[in-house]
């Protein structure tokens, strides 16, 4: 019985370690309108996600101009996370705002982005100030994050 123990804590460890590997090599932000997120194929009838190099989630697929949070992902194991968790401060408003991506429906690309469209965002003239992703697993565990510059100012 020991033994059977000791398996499943190291099984779970080893799970651990690989989920622990995703790391976000860099992440920037850049407006789009929507003619210039979607592709050929997306005109043509298929989903806004599925763009080959890229993952691309909008708030609100049917509207996919807006403000985009852009991702790469690296050290990517054959697990993925669940939610993309934005914490956002605008030029618009001085609270934050939270904004929320499942990503469970299929493997993620080595680059990802968050979209934050139609009615989520109110418009190029606002910008974003600080930011803050984190990726999480499904029970909620965060496997990584990634804070602007001025997040991590006091």
């Amino acid at each position: 019985m020991q033994r059977l123990s000791s398996l499943l804590t190291l099984l779970a460890l080893f799970a651990s370690s690989l989920a622990q590997g995703l790391e976000i090599g860099t992440a920037y932000t850049r407006t789009y309108a929507a003619e210039e997120i979607r592709t050929l194929s997306n005109h043509l009838g298929a989903p806004l996600s599925e763009q080959g190099f890229r993952t691309v989630v909008a708030s609100q697929p049917d509207q996919p101009g807006g403000q985009y949070f852009i991702l790469h992902l690296e050290k990517m194991s054959s697990g993925s996370p669940a939610v993309a968790r934005l914490t956002l401060y605008t030029t618009a408003d001085k609270k934050s705002s939270v904004h929320n991506w499942d990503l469970s429906g299929g493997d993620l690309e080595n680059w990802l982005y968050l979209g934050l469209t139609g009615k989520d965002w109110p418009g190029e003239d606002v910008q974003p100030l600080a930011w803050k992703i984190e990726l999480l697993d499904s029970s909620g565990t965060i496997l990584t994050e990634w804070k602007s510059f001025l997040w991590e100012m006091p």
